[in-house]
C-alpha cells in the first residue's frame, strides 16, 4: 500500500512538473510573440517616419527650367542659392528669387536672411533660415488644347470606362532614366464622384509627343463645372477647367 501511495505521489509530481514546464514554455512563446510584435511595430513606425522625413526633406520638388513663386518679398530680405554639384552660388534680394530659373538639376541649398529694420518688428520669419529644393531631370508638359473625352459628360449618368486622352511631351536632361510610373489625375466638382486611373501604369521616356490616357468611373449628380487636376512626376498639379457646365 505504501509503495502504491509513493507511486501515486510520484506520478502527481511529474504531472505538476510537466504542467509547469508547459506553462513556462507557453509563457516564453507568448513573450517571444510579444517581443516580435513590438519589434514589428517599431520597424513599421520607423519606416513610416523615414518616409515622412524623406517627403519633408525638400521645401519643393520641381523640374529643371522652372521657377518658384515665393510671394511678395521685401527688398530687405536676401537669399543665397547654392548647388555644389554645379558650382552655383549666387545672392539675390527680395523678389529676385521669384524670377530665378532653376536650370540645372540636383539639390539646391537656399539660405534665407531677413534683415529687420527695427528691433520692435515682428520676429516671425517668413521662411526657415535654410531649406532645400530638388530639381528633377524630367519635365512633363500637358497640351490641354487637344484634350479628348471618349463620351459626352452628362448629369446623372454612371460612367465605367470613360477615357480621357491628353497629349504630353516629356523632356529630359542629363539622365539615364528610361521609364517612370504614370502620374495620377483627379476630378472635382459639386456632387461629383468621379475617380480616374492611368490606363498605362508606366510611361516610356522619349522626347516625342505621347498620349496619356485615364480611365474614369463614377457619377455626376447635379449640374456643375468640372476641374481636372493632372499631376506631373513631381506630384505638382496642372489644372484643366472644362468651360461648359455639365447638364
Amino acid at each position: 500500500m505504501g509503495n502504491f501511495t509513493y507511486l501515486k505521489n510520484l506520478l502527481a509530481n511529474k504531472k505538476r512538473g510537466l504542467n509547469r514546464l508547459l506553462v513556462c514554455l507557453d509563457s516564453k512563446i507568448q513573450l517571444a510573440c510579444f517581443l516580435f510584435i513590438i519589434l514589428f511595430l517599431s520597424f513599421k513606425s520607423t519606416a513610416q517616419n523615414n518616409f515622412s522625413l524623406q517627403s519633408q526633406q525638400f521645401y519643393k520638388v520641381i523640374s529643371f527650367g522652372e521657377k518658384i513663386d515665393f510671394g511678395d518679398i521685401d527688398s530687405s530680405i536676401s537669399w543665397t542659392v547654392s548647388n555644389s554639384q554645379n558650382n552655383i552660388n549666387i545672392t539675390l534680394r527680395g523678389n529676385e528669387i521669384n524670377d530665378y530659373v532653376f536650370d540645372e538639376t540636383g539639390e539646391y541649398d537656399i539660405h534665407f536672411q531677413e534683415n529687420k529694420k527695427h528691433d520692435d518688428e515682428c520676429t516671425h520669419p517668413m521662411f526657415t533660415e535654410r531649406f532645400r529644393i530638388k530639381v528633377e531631370p524630367v519635365k512633363l508638359l500637358f497640351d490641354f488644347s487637344k484634350i479628348q473625352f471618349s463620351e459626352k459628360l452628362e448629369k446623372g449618368r454612371n460612367y465605367n470606362d470613360l477615357i480621357i486622352t491628353v497629349p504630353v511631351q516629356i523632356v529630359t536632361k542629363n539622365t539615364s532614366i528610361t521609364k517612370l510610373s504614370a502620374p495620377g489625375m483627379s476630378v472635382a466638382g459639386l456632387e461629383v464622384s468621379l475617380t480616374a486611373q492611368p490606363v498605362e501604369k508606366e510611361i516610356i521616356l522619349t522626347n516625342k509627343v505621347q498620349l496619356l490616357k485615364y480611365k474614369v468611373s463614377g457619377m455626376i449628380n447635379r449640374e456643375t463645372y468640372l476641374m481636372f487636376d493632372f499631376y506631373d512626376f513631381n506630384n505638382q498639379v496642372q489644372t484643366y477647367n472644362l468651360r461648359q457646365i455639365i447638364k
